[in-house]
């Protein structure tokens, strides 16, 4: 089943949607069928996106692992002078 992205005249929604053969969607938001085939985009992996992804990721991961670490120091700076 092909991934389809939809443009919903009669609401303006935009959604992904599986279509066999045969099928029509509708749009989940209004239940429309005066619907607009989009033209999808693909996925492409390189090795830079890769990279560039991780590097994202590390990021996130430091500033989570900051406020865990703020909100540790405070617990124990809270709890230790009573």
């Amino acid at each position: 089943m092909p991934l389809y992205d939809y443009h919903c005249r009669a609401c303006g929604h935009e959604f992904e949607a599986l279509v066999r053969s045969g099928d029509s969607p509708s749009c989940p938001a209004c239940r429309s069928s005066d619907l607009e085939k989009l033209l999808s985009t693909f996925a492409l992996s390189t090795d830079e996106r890769r990279k560039a992804a991780i590097r994202d990721s590390r990021k996130r991961q430091i500033r989570a692992n900051r406020d865990k670490v703020i909100a540790e120091e405070e617990y124990r700076a809270k709890h230790d002078k009573e």
